[in-house]
């Protein structure tokens, strides 16, 4: 990676175990990242986790071993660098810093804080945390996290968006309040694809319990593909496309996702020989999830392997994680100091 490329930043939630929604929404992109050379910094965003946590939960342990199937996917920490927010206590000084000049209606226009505050309106005994200090002040905690290694570009889907716009806005503030420091961050479309849930749900998503995950074995695949509803006839399709994006939206939900993965995992010939069973609208439905299955398992199944191998246990996960902390907590402290040093108070006196 050449020092001059510009700086590619993403974060991941520890949520354990990974899924398809997780693989095709984000995981796929940061393979094409890496294949493209691209020079990329993904952070676990262990902190953020703790906004929605409302008991001890084993947040170190979850991060283990999605960072395990991460590496078994494919992501190579020697080509990017991954590292735990928490590793980086930076951070946490930075979205200090920050906050003292973040207006707190700016906060409360945020999404997320304003989706959080309509649902306890409306259920005040909602479930999980309340308004707390941590879920208002998320978009400086994140633009601490993508001013901090001065990223120039942050792929986002649109539910993120809003967050990176307001980092950058942040930071044209802090400048312009106390001169050119900040690097103002771009946001730009990750073009995820948004996986439907094996329940019909919209969404693929494991606090559903509706989710394809890949270290499923093939008992557990066929189990959760034959469990997905099929009970209404195919409906006539209105469009010659053979196209996922144009069949999919017309089909009953839990048969739109079993064609958009298939599609995905199997040879363009079978996915287009079960495109013209459902024309015809016959009985196939246990032929569509056998097969499905199938690629499914063979999908999964060097993925399981590797998640399995010794040489990607938990310790080689622990000294990639501690090797990269060190490659980025020099840029991150730089950042740090310059702020304080514009703000006025002076570089810190321990780090010399």
């Amino acid at each position: 990676m050449s020092a001059n490329q510009e700086i590619i930043l993403s974060g991941i939630r520890p949520t354990g175990r990974l899924h398809y929604g997780n693989y095709f929404g984000a995981v796929h992109h940061f393979l094409r990242l890496q294949q493209e050379g691209k020079r990329c910094y993904y952070f676990v965003a262990d902190y953020h986790a703790l906004t929605t946590i409302t008991e001890r939960r084993e947040v170190y342990r979850q991060t283990l071993d999605m960072l395990r199937t991460y590496v078994a996917c494919g992501l190579d920490p020697l080509q990017s660098v991954i590292y735990r927010q928490s590793d980086l206590p930076s951070t946490a000084e930075l979205a200090l810093l920050l906050g003292m000049i973040t207006n707190i209606g700016h906060l409360e226009r945020g999404t997320t804080y304003k989706d959080k505050f309509a649902q306890i309106q409306d259920d005040p005994k909602v479930a999980g945390n309340p308004l707390s200090y941590g879920l208002l002040g998320y978009p400086v905690l994140m633009a601490a996290d993508i001013l901090i290694v001065k990223a120039d570009v942050v792929p986002v889907g649109d539910d993120q968006r809003q967050h990176v716009e307001m980092a950058g806005d942040i930071a044209q503030k802090f400048n312009a309040r106390f001169g050119e420091t900040l690097q103002i961050p771009r946001s730009v479309a990750r073009n995820a694809l948004r996986l439907p849930g094996l329940d019909g749900a919209a969404k693929m998503g494991k606090s559903d319990n509706n989710t394809l995950d890949l270290l499923d074995d093939e008992k557990t695949v066929l189990k959760k593909i034959k469990g997905v509803p099929t009970t209404t006839d195919p409906a006539p399709l209105n469009t010659d496309s053979n196209d996922p994006n144009d069949i999919v939206p017309q089909m009953a939900p839990g048969v739109g996702v079993l064609y958009r993965l298939l599609h995905l995992l199997a040879p363009e010939e079978v996915y287009l020989e079960f495109v013209a069973e459902y024309r015809a609208q016959g009985k196939f439905y246990g032929k569509l999830k056998q097969t499905l299955a199938q690629h499914v398992s063979a999908f999964n199944a060097p993925i399981i392997e590797r998640y399995n191998d010794p040489a990607n246990g938990d310790d080689a996960i622990k000294d990639f994680l501690r090797e990269n902390a060190k490659k980025v907590t020099p840029v991150a402290l730089d950042t740090v100091e310059s702020c304080r040093e514009a703000m006025g108070i002076g570089r810190s006196l321990h780090r010399g």
